[in-house]
């Protein structure tokens, strides 16, 4: 089952407290019935950004019960009301932070942005092992939502489930009367204000000693303690499990690599697309239990899109004025790219299907950068929230040249859109091996160059220096006729030295800015928010610094500019475009909004068209 592509506004319907929770419900008219295990990614329409800008990213939920639903809605211009039939989602919350106490404030009528339902699901019992005939769910605290709806579906099959529930105190011991009344529950507290004195696994350690574990398949989401300890229990026992994780997450859809977990044998996974339900047990501590990608754009098979039914590059319907550009001799529809590292399409056409294929929103898409070699990326934790944007450290995860030629490439040429490789090294050599090799590629339209590493030569950062900069298009140039774009670093006090030092080695053009160096404190820990200790700053707050390095840029050199950095909407591309632009890229904005690209594009298209004085489309002086 794919998403809806994009993000959609859903009415809530009811809110009030459950215990030291918050049980809230949202009808949805526009997607389907989630399964057990699925979840949302949800902001508030009205007063997200409220405390000093935060919270700014969405908040993932698992949905905890659903039903189908109808509702009244008033017709415009009409002033009569017609039914809408919908899918009723309910999650129970914990107000632990900006975004969750902002959806804690929830009243009836307001409206959220959703996106979903996202991520893979429970296993039915015969599933997840042949010979198991039962089912054991076990949750802890907030951990129990997702098993609401579980234990219903496994009802409705009639399949025998016990279940066991953990809570560590009386105050976080909320969402039994909403979501598990009407069936017979274990329950279990750290502090023995309710059922047994102790931990939930306790419980769950006597029933695997029984005669009966045998038959037996575990489900359980709760904290990370809680699901380690229920990993190891049932690997003891021989029992397959399930377990429901959770980790920091930006976007939901693949797009970001912040919610990596590790993965047996080494590597990471993402929980958005290759969980948040993984097996334990038997199988391991943690593994994937996505299927693997289509043949294909991954996902695209079960969506009943082939490749014959794929628009031609630059076929896609446009709204108002004639938007179309010429980007270094490629006719493009828009203005408007994904910046590279903030849009997986491989994982988003394996969420959203035919749907993203149908309204692609970029006119060209530059992939994540790759590398020489294949690389893991960072540690966890990847990714923190900060007012007005995001840091982020991923650490450019990534399958290699030849890893990207074998498995990506053909995928990615299935896009209806030119495709451009952004590409980073170390060393001379290895850029101009990757260059000689992606020139031979028709499927490949143009390079960016990631010029943000060290040369390995001088331990200088090429970015930084001019005559790196330089050194380096003069070794490129000669291996390509498709256009070279070099990527900006804006962390040095005279980008435009480096433009112009690119543009005389030879680059077609130029994108800035990259992110921002920065760091942050986890108040809670006194530790750095990210494991590196540092990453890179983007959206919104960054976008001051990006307008003036592009205009800086812009009067210094002749060849065209793909600018970024903070575009939200297309009051923000037009800044840039004024700034001297020719290409906008957006980054951050699409893990908030999936549909953003095509949405700003066509804001764009809308004020061009009311620009009668041409006023838009000049530079700034």
């Amino acid at each position: 089952m794919t998403a809806p592509f994009g993000r959609r506004l859903c009415k809530v319907g009811e809110s009030r407290d459950s215990g030291g929770y918050r049980f809230f419900s949202l009808i949805d008219t526009g997607g389907p019935e989630p399964l057990p295990g699925q979840f949302y990614m949800l902001a508030t329409e009205s007063h997200w950004e409220q405390s000093a800008q935060r919270p700014f990213l969405p908040r993932a939920l698992s949905v905890a019960d659903t039903a189908q639903t109808l509702s009244s809605r008033l017709v415009p211009d009409s002033g009569t009301k017609r039914e809408l039939s919908g899918v009723r989602l309910d999650f129970l919350i914990e107000g632990i932070g900006p975004g969750t106490d902002r959806l804690c404030e929830l009243e009836p009528g307001e409206s959220v942005w959703v996106n979903g339902p996202l991520g893979n699901s429970f296993s039915p019992p015969r599933e997840l092992s042949p010979g198991a005939a039962g089912a054991i769910l076990i949750g802890g605290g907030i951990g129990i939502a997702p098993l609401a709806l579980l234990r219903r579906t496994f009802a409705t099959r009639n399949v025998p489930t016990r279940v066991l529930l953990g809570f560590r105190d009386r105050a976080h011991s909320g969402g039994l009367d909403d979501l598990f009344s009407c069936c017979e529950v274990r329950l279990a507290s750290d502090d023995g204000h309710i059922g047994h004195h102790g931990y939930v696994t306790d419980l769950l350690a006597a029933i695997l000693e029984g005669d009966d574990a045998a038959s037996a398949a575990v489900y359980a989401c709760g904290p990370p303690p809680m699901l380690d300890a229920v990993a190891a229990l049932c690997t003891a026992a021989g029992v397959p499990c399930e377990l429901a994780m959770e980790s920091p997450m930006a976007c939901g859809y693949g797009a970001c690599f912040g919610c990596a977990v590790p993965k047996p044998g080494g590597g990471y996974l993402r929980l958005c697309v290759d969980g948040p339900v993984l097996r334990g047990g038997p199988a391991g501590p943690v593994a994937d239990l996505a299927p693997p990608p289509a043949a294909g754009v991954a996902g695209a098979a079960s969506s009943g899109w082939s490749p014959k039914s794929t628009p031609p590059p630059g076929n896609h319907e446009s709204k108002g004025r004639d938007a179309e550009v010429d980007f270094c001799g490629l006719e493009l529809v828009h203005p408007v790219v994904n910046a590279s590292g903030t849009f997986d399409a491989i994982a988003a056409c394996r969420v959203y299907g035919e749907a993203l294929l149908d309204s692609f929103p970029f006119s060209a898409f530059v992939s994540k950068t790759i590398t020489p070699q294949p690389r893991t990326g960072n540690e966890p934790q990847r990714i923190w929230e900060t007012p007005a944007g995001m840091i982020n450290s991923i650490g450019l995860p990534n399958k290699g040249l030849d890893g990207f030629l074998r498995e990506d490439l053909s995928q990615l040429a299935e896009l209806p859109v030119p495709l451009i490789v952004s590409v980073m090294a170390t060393a001379h050599e290895e850029f101009a091996r990757m260059i000689s090799a992606l020139a031979t590629r028709d499927e490949v339209a143009g390079i960016e160059l990631n010029v943000s590493c060290p040369n390995v030569h001088s331990g200088l950062i090429v970015g930084e220096q001019p005559a790196e900069a330089e050194a380096l298009l003069e070794v490129l140039r000669p291996l390509t006729e498709k256009p070279l774009i070099a990527k900006l670093t804006p962390n040095l006090a005279d980008p435009a030295a480096v433009a112009v030092a690119v543009e005389q080695g030879g680059a077609d053009a130029v994108s800035l800015i990259n992110t921002l160096k920065a760091s942050a404190i986890d108040p809670a820990t006194g530790e750095p928010g990210i494991a590196a200790g540092h990453g890179g700053l983007s959206g919104p707050a960054v976008r001051p610094v990006a307008i003036a390095q592009v205009r800086a840029v812009a009067a210094a050199v002749s060849i065209p500019i793909v600018g970024m950095g903070g575009v939200a909407a297309g009051a923000d591309a037009l800044e840039f475009i004024a700034a001297g632009a020719t290409l906008v890229a957006v980054g951050t904005e699409n893990f908030r909004d999936p549909h953003a690209g095509r949405r700003i594009a066509s804001e764009i298209a809308g004020a061009l068209e009311n620009d009668r004085s041409g006023a838009l489309s000049r530079p700034a002086a």
